[in-house]
């Protein structure tokens, strides 16, 4: 894809734990100079563990000075990261591959895939997996730490680590793939990398078309719909636990914005969700306190007002019993 026609992510530095990718059930991160610094391919068990705790899963090594430019393919959650060296040029996709369902409902594959391509040029890389290897290198092999790994071209093993060592000319690629499940590795993966790849960028284009917002700031808000959207899944906005393998739902505060932004946007069911999610947890609270009461409940009065009760839970009420006026 041009370069031209990608969505820029961030002015200046990007942040230093990674861009986030995901499929609504698993998360990752990738760092500007295209290393995986973490995986969840479902984050209720957790993000994968490499073979060391200070190693990213995955490593590009490249000899030479590489100007190194990230960006996600517009209106979507797959990220590109672009190396350019001595005339040469190598793209990196990342993505957790997804397929649209019944009424739009998102069908996750349960992988993180990465395809690596040469544009321009010739590029020689080492490709690096922090992973300890069962067996025999392979195309497809199962790690130490439980999970597997398949790629295009051949893995051999070093002390803890699967690797590759190729090089590439212009619209030559290699694929690798992770998933909690084998998945049969050689030359045929390409084409079902390419398949999933067009299948992820067709579900969220189709969700990114259903934004209704037209202001002038729609660009930067629509990305930051598509990041908080990731964090979303079936039991709420979850977010990463500091210095744990482990996801946690998100502040309250953080989940009454996202509603807001949701409802701004035009996401009616993702609007619905969060508002049941700072709901249920108000719940618990023996004296009754709905953190960032503020703003839940201003968005919460905006809903009903535009949608009536339809995707709420009947637990949720604004004071007074206003959702039921409200809704007539």
């Amino acid at each position: 894809m041009n370069q031209s026609k990608l969505a820029a992510v961030t002015d200046g530095q990007l942040p230093f734990r990674g861009l986030p990718i995901g499929d609504l059930r698993g998360f990752g991160r990738v760092r500007a100079d295209a290393a995986l610094a973490c995986l969840a391919i479902d984050r209720e068990a957790g993000t994968l563990r490499a073979s060391h705790d200070e190693r990213d899963l995955i490593s590009l090594h490249l000899d030479g000075d590489v100007d190194w430019q990230q960006a996600y393919v517009p209106g979507t959650n797959v990220l590109e990261t672009t190396g350019h060296l001595d005339g040469a040029e190598l793209r990196v996709a990342d993505f957790m591959p997804l397929a649209e369902g019944r009424s739009g409902q998102a069908i996750a594959k349960g992988r993180f895939v990465r395809i690596v391509t040469c544009t321009e040029g010739h590029v020689a890389f080492r490709l690096v997996c922090a992973a300890g290897i069962d067996g025999r290198p392979a195309n497809t092999a199962r790690t130490t730490q439980g999970w597997h790994v398949a790629c295009s071209h051949p893995m051999g093993v070093g002390a803890d680590v699967a690797a590759t060592m190729v090089t590439l000319t212009e619209g030559e690629s290699l694929v690798l793939v992770i998933s909690n499940d084998a998945v049969e590795g050689g030359p045929a993966l390409l084409a079902d990398a390419l398949h999933g790849l067009g299948d992820t960028i067709h579900y969220w284009s189709w969700w990114s078309d259903r934004c209704r917002y037209r202001g002038d700031d729609a660009e930067a808000r629509l990305r930051e719909a598509l990041s908080i959207k990731l964090s979303c899944g079936d039991h709420g906005m979850l977010v990463e636990e500091p210095g744990e393998r482990a996801f946690a739902p998100a502040p309250l505060s953080d989940v009454a914005r996202a509603a807001a932004l949701f409802l701004d946007l035009g996401y009616r069911m993702e609007c619905a969700q969060l508002l049941a999610q700072v709901d249920a947890a108000s719940q618990c609270d023996a004296f009754g306190r709905r953190p960032s009461e503020g703003v839940h409940l201003d968005t919460l009065g905006r809903y009903l007002a535009r949608y009536g009760r339809a995707g709420l839970p009947v637990s949720i009420t604004l004071p007074d019993d206003e959702p039921l006026r409200a809704a007539r």
